[in-house]
C-alpha cells in the first residue's frame, strides 16, 4: 500500500500559479518510481486543440497526425520520465470516472497519482493515489533539486543519422518508422567511449559486470586512469584496475554518462560483429527521383536511479533512441507543412531552473532558419504554455541549450557566497553568465581593458538567456564596433584606450539590439543610497550592471540593504583579476564579493549601464 508520494517543489509551485489555476484545467505528471514511492518530477499542462482544420497531405493520413499537431509532450523528456498521473484544478469533482478512463495511460504503475487544486485563497495542493479504483489521500513530501542530482543520473546518447526519404509527409513518417523499428530490433548496442570495452547490447552486458550500477559506472569513467605497470617496473603494462569507491560528495548538478552508439550493417547472420554507423553531417542531395539525405544529430537522455543495474539499462537506452527520433519525425514535418522543405537539424537539451529537469527541442541546424521565424515562435510559445512559464523571457531557444562540457572560464562564480543581510532586501542577477577579466584569451589588457571585460560578461549573460548568439566580442570586435557606430576614428581600432558605461551601451545596442538605461551617480559615496534603485532593476530586469567611475569598471551583480542598520552591500565581480579561472582565489581574494558603500571612490563620478532585459520567447 502507497502512502505517501514524493512531488518537485517546481511542480508545486506551477500547478499553483494563478496562470494555470486560475480556471479549470488538467495536467499531465510525469516522474519515476523511487524506492517504491512515486516521485512527481515533471508537470505539463493539456492544451486544449483549436477546432479549426488544418490542411494535410491526403496521402500522409494513414501515416501521420493531423498537420500542427505537435510531438507528444513525453517525447522531450528524458527517458525514463513517465506518465504517472494527473492534476486537475478548479472546483473539485469526484475523478473516479476520469481515472478509470485514463488511468491505463499511466503504464508505469497500476496506482496512478491523482492531484487537485481548487485555487481558493488559503487552499493547499490535495495528494491522492488511485488505489484498488479508489481514491486514497496519501502524505505529500517536497523535494528539490539536490534530491535529482544525488539520486538520477543522466544517460547521454550522441550520434548522427541520416533519413532517406522524398519530401512529403507519407514519406518523412514511412521512413522515419523503417529507421525507429531498425534501431529498436536488436541490431544495436551502445558503448561508453571513457571505458574502454564496455558495451550494452539487448543479449549481454561486456567489460563490466551486469550486476553493476549506473553509480559504479559513473565512478569508474570518472575516475583517474591509474598508472599501468607490467610487473617489472615497465609503464604501459596492463595491470587490473582496482575498484573505486562512491564518492560521498554531494553533487553539483546532474552527472551524465555519455554512450555512443554501434549499428549492426552486416546481413549476414553469422557475423555478430558490430560497427559504428559513419554517418556525418552533409548537405541535402537531390537525385531525379526527388528524393533526399537528410542528416541529423540525434542527441538523447535517459534519467535512471542510480542503484539501476547495467543489464536493465539497455531498453532505456532504446527508448529514449525512440523517443528522439519521435520528436525529430515532428520536427521535420513542422518544416514541411511551414517551410515546404526539409532541413538539416539538431537536439538541444534545455534546462530551466523553474522546471529542474531538461527538455529536448529539435530545431533546424545553422542559421537558414532564424529564431525568429513565426512557426518557432508559435511552437515555443505553445512549450511556454504546456510547462506553464512566462511568455516574456526565452526558455527553449538554441541559447538556451545547456552547456554539458565544463566552461573554461568560471560560471556564476557568485552562487556559494553568502547573502550579507538575510533579513533585509537583496535581489542579485537573474541567470548565468560566465567571468571575464584581464589576461583572459591569452590577451594582455592589464591596466586598460577592465570595461571591455565587463561588457564581455554582460553579452555572456544576454546569450546564456537565449536573447542572443554568437561569440564572445573581442577587444577588437568592440572597438570597431564603435568605430561603425560613428563614436570613434579608425585609429581607436587596435589601441589601448579605455571606454566607459556610455561606450558599453552603445556596443549593447550595435552588437546584440539591447538598449541600456544610464544612471548617473555625482560621487562614490551617494551610491548607498540608489541601493532601491538597484533592487529593482535587479528584481524586475535581472541583469548584471557595468559601472565605471575614475579609471576604473566592474560589474554589479547584485545588492543587499538592512533598512535597520542604514546599510547597502553591493555583490561585485571585479574584471581588474588577472590569475587563473579557478574558483578558489577568485572567492578567497574577494575578486567575487559583497562590498560595502565603501569600495566607492567618495568622490568619483560614477555611470551605471543598466541593461534593459528583452520581453520576448
Amino acid at each position: 500500500m502507497i502512502v505517501k508520494l514524493r512531488i518537485s517543489e517546481h511542480v508545486k509551485k506551477r500547478i499553483c500559479d494563478p496562470t494555470f489555476a486560475s480556471s479549470p484545467g488538467t495536467g499531465e505528471l510525469y516522474g519515476t518510481i523511487c524506492d517504491g514511492v512515486p516521485t512527481v518530477i515533471g508537470f505539463a499542462r493539456v492544451l486544449k486543440q483549436p477546432a479549426e482544420a488544418a490542411t494535410v497531405d491526403p496521402d500522409a493520413t494513414e501515416q501521420c497526425a493531423s498537420a500542427d499537431t505537435p510531438a507528444p509532450i513525453q517525447h522531450s523528456l528524458p527517458s525514463g520520465l513517465d506518465l504517472i498521473g494527473w492534476v486537475k484544478t478548479g472546483p473539485y469533482a469526484d475523478p473516479t470516472d476520469f481515472l478509470l478512463k485514463a488511468g491505463p495511460d499511466a503504464f508505469v504503475t497500476d496506482n496512478p497519482v491523482y492531484l487537485h487544486y481548487t485555487g481558493e485563497p488559503g487552499a493547499d495542493l490535495q495528494t491522492f493515489i488511485f488505489e484498488q479504483r479508489k481514491l486514497q489521500s496519501v502524505e505529500c513530501v517536497l523535494f528539490a533539486d539536490e534530491f535529482l542530482h544525488r539520486e538520477y543520473y543522466l544517460l547521454r546518447l550522441q550520434c548522427t543519422l541520416t533519413l532517406v526519404c522524398e519530401q512529403t509527409e507519407k514519406s518523412v513518417c514511412e521512413n522515419a518508422f523503417r529507421l525507429r523499428r531498425q534501431l529498436g530490433s536488436g541490431s544495436v548496442a551502445f558503448t561508453v567511449p571513457a571505458a574502454a570495452g564496455v558495451m550494452l547490447s539487448d543479449y549481454a552486458v561486456t567489460g563490466i559486470d551486469k550486476e553493476e550500477s549506473v553509480e559504479m559506472l559513473h565512478t569508474m569513467v570518472t575516475a583517474p586512469k591509474p598508472e599501468q605497470d607490467d610487473g617489472f617496473g615497465v609503464v604501459g603494462g596492463r595491470v587490473k584496475a582496482k575498484k573505486v569507491p562512491v564518492s560521498s560528495k554531494p553533487p553539483g548538478g546532474y552527472r551524465v554518462i555519455d554512450f555512443g552508439l554501434l549499428i549492426k550493417k552486416s546481413k549476414d547472420e553469422v557475423d555478430e560483429k558490430l560497427r559504428r554507423e559513419a554517418c556525418n553531417v552533409t548537405i541535402d542531395r537531390r537525385n531525379e527521383a526527388q528524393t533526399v539525405k537528410v542528416p541529423f544529430q540525434v542527441d538523447c537522455l535517459s534519467m535512471v536511479h542510480r542503484t539501476k543495474k547495467l543489464d536493465k539499462c539497455f531498453d532505456n537506452m532504446v527508448e529514449s533512441v525512440d523517443c528522439s527520433l519521435g520528436l525529430i519525425e515532428a520536427a521535420l514535418l513542422e518544416q514541411l507543412r511551414h517551410q515546404k522543405r526539409l532541413y538539416v537539424s539538431k537536439c538541444y537539451h534545455m534546462l530551466p531552473r523553474e522546471l529542474g529537469h531538461f527538455v529536448t527541442c529539435v530545431y533546424p541546424l545553422g542559421e537558414e532558419v532564424t529564431e525568429t521565424d513565426s512557426f518557432l515562435e508559435r511552437q515555443r510559445a505553445s512549450m511556454h504554455k504546456q510547462f506553464v512559464l512566462p511568455l516574456n523571457r526565452p526558455y527553449f531557444r538554441k541559447g538556451n541549450a545547456h552547456r554539458f562540457v565544463p566552461s573554461k572560464v568560471l560560471i556564476n562564480p557568485h552562487e556559494t557566497l553568502t547573502v550579507p543581510h538575510p533579513e533585509g532586501r537583496t535581489a542579485v542577477v537573474d541567470g548565468v553568465y560566465t567571468y571575464h577579466h584581464y589576461m583572459q584569451d591569452n590577451f594582455d589588457d592589464n591596466g586598460w581593458g577592465c570595461a571591455y571585460r565587463s561588457l564581455q560578461t554582460l553579452v555572456s549573460w544576454f546569450n546564456l538567456q537565449g536573447y542572443s548568439s554568437g561569440p564572445i566580442p573581442t577587444h577588437n570586435d568592440i572597438q570597431s564596433c564603435l568605430v561603425r557606430l560613428g563614436d570613434k576614428q579608425r585609429p581607436f581600432i587596435g589601441s589601448r584606450q579605455w571606454i566607459g558605461s556610455t561606450e558599453v551601451s552603445m556596443c549593447l545596442s550595435g552588437l546584440l539590439g539591447i538598449d541600456s538605461r544610464i544612471m548617473f551617480v555625482m560621487h562614490g559615496s551617494e551610491l548607498a543610497s540608489r541601493g532601491m534603485e538597484l533592487l529593482q532593476h535587479f528584481q524586475q530586469e535581472g541583469t548584471p550592471i557595468m559601472i565605471g567611475g575614475g579609471v576604473l569598471a566592474h560589474t554589479i551583480l547584485g545588492v543587499s540593504m538592512n533598512a535597520e542598520l542604514g546599510e547597502t552591500k553591493f555583490l561585485i565581480l571585479d574584471p581588474h583579476y588577472t590569475g587563473p579561472d579557478e574558483l578558489g582565489p577568485v572567492l578567497g581574494k574577494g575578486w567575487c564579493a559583497w562590498k560595502g558603500g565603501d569600495f566607492w571612490d567618495k568622490v568619483a563620478h560614477y555611470n551605471l549601464c543598466m541593461p534593459i532585459r528583452p520581453k520576448r520567447l
